[in-house]
C-alpha cells in the first residue's frame, strides 16, 4: 500500500478517535451535571420551605402586632421579631434564586466560582441570624410567644429586671462575637477543625455539591481533549 494513502488513512482514524472522545466525553459530562444539580435543588426545596414558614410566622405576627396594637409592650416585640423575619425571608429567595440561576453549561470553573458564591452567601445568612438573633429570640420571642399561646403576661411572670437582663446579655454577646472573630479569624479560617465546620454551616447540599464538582473538574483535566 501507498505509504502517503496510510499515513491519510491513519489520520483519518485517528481523527474520528478524537471526535468519538470528545463526544463521550461531552455526553459523560452532562450526565454528572444532571447529578451535581440534584443537591442543589434539594437546597433550593429545604430554603423554599423555610420560606414558607417564614411567610406564615409573617402572618402570625402580623395578627398578633394588630391585636395588640394599643399595648406597646406587647406590639414593639412583635415588631422586633417581624422586621427579623422579613429580612430572613428576604435572604432566603436570594439564596434559592443564585442556586436556580447557576448555568451547567458553563465551564466547570465557572460553575465551581457560583457555587462557591452561594456557600459565601448561606455562611453570612446565618452568622448575621445567629447575631442578630440574640436581639429578638431570646426576650421578645418569650414575650410575644406566653401572650400568644397561653395569654400570659411575661412582664408579670418573669419580672421586668429579669427581662431587661436577658436583653442586656443578647446585646452584649453580639459585640464580644465580633470581637472574638476579628481577633481569632486569620488563625481559626486556618484550623482543619473550623473549616469543617464552616462547611457544615454552609449546609449538606452545598457541600456535596461543591465536593462533586471537585471531583468531576479533577476527572475532566484527567480526559484527554
Amino acid at each position: 500500500m501507498d505509504l502517503d494513502l496510510l499515513k491519510e488513512k491513519w489520520a483519518e482514524q485517528d481523527r474520528k478517535l478524537d471526535s468519538s472522545i470528545r463526544l463521550n466525553k461531552q455526553l459523560l459530562m452532562a450526565v454528572n451535571m444532571s447529578h451535581l444539580q440534584s443537591p442543589l435543588r434539594r437546597f433550593s426545596l429545604f430554603t423554599g420551605l423555610g420560606v414558607l414558614l417564614g411567610l406564615i410566622a409573617l402572618v402570625m405576627l402580623g395578627g398578633f402586632i394588630h391585636a395588640h396594637w394599643e399595648e406597646p409592650r406587647f406590639a414593639l416585640p412583635a415588631v422586633g421579631l417581624h422586621v427579623w423575619v422579613i429580612a430572613y425571608v428576604a435572604a432566603s429567595i436570594r439564596e434559592i434564586t443564585m442556586a436556580l440561576q447557576i448555568d451547567y453549561n458553563q465551564p466547570i470553573v465557572s460553575i465551581q466560582k457560583q457555587i462557591e458564591s452561594l456557600r459565601a452567601l448561606r455562611v453570612r445568612v446565618i452568622r448575621w441570624a445567629f447575631l442578630s438573633g440574640q436581639l429578638v429570640w431570646w426576650t421578645p420571642f418569650l414575650i410575644v410567644a406566653l401572650k400568644a399561646f397561653w395569654d400570659v403576661d411575661a412582664y408579670k411572670v418573669l419580672s421586668v429586671p429579669f427581662l431587661i437582663a436577658n436583653v442586656a446579655m443578647g446585646v452584649a454577646l453580639i459585640p464580644a462575637v465580633i470581637w472574638a472573630s476579628r481577633t481569632y479569624g486569620d488563625r481559626m479560617n486556618s484550623s482543619p477543625t473550623v473549616q469543617r465546620f464552616m462547611r457544615e454551616l454552609a449546609g449538606y447540599n452545598i457541600t456535596a455539591a461543591s465536593d462533586f464538582l471537585a471531583i468531576l473538574s479533577e476527572f475532566s483535566q484527567e480526559m484527554p481533549n
